[in-house]
């Protein structure tokens, strides 16, 4: 059910919160798409874990968290223009 639960969140703060309009792609040699998914989903919830009280009120997602997160696991950010 957590699984779910973050599924859904994640898809709800990469698809319909997204306030830019540049994206971050996470580029690791080596890795399947489903694990980069899984490392990014598992680095959101940890920024959220991490926001606090405001995060349950409007789901604040901090990307620098995120980015140096996914750093951790190797992996390179690249923004891209939408």
């Amino acid at each position: 059910m957590r699984r779910l639960t973050t599924a859904v969140l994640v898809v709800a703060l990469l698809g319909g919160c997204v306030t830019t309009t540049r994206k971050t792609i996470y580029v690791k040699p080596g890795v399947s798409e489903e694990q980069k998914k899984k490392d990014e989903a598992e680095c959101v919830q940890a920024a959220i874990d991490t926001a606090g009280p405001r995060a349950a009120a409007f789901i604040a997602v901090d990307r620098e968290t995120v980015d140096r997160c996914m750093r951790q696991r190797g992996y390179t950010p690249a923004r891209i223009a939408e």
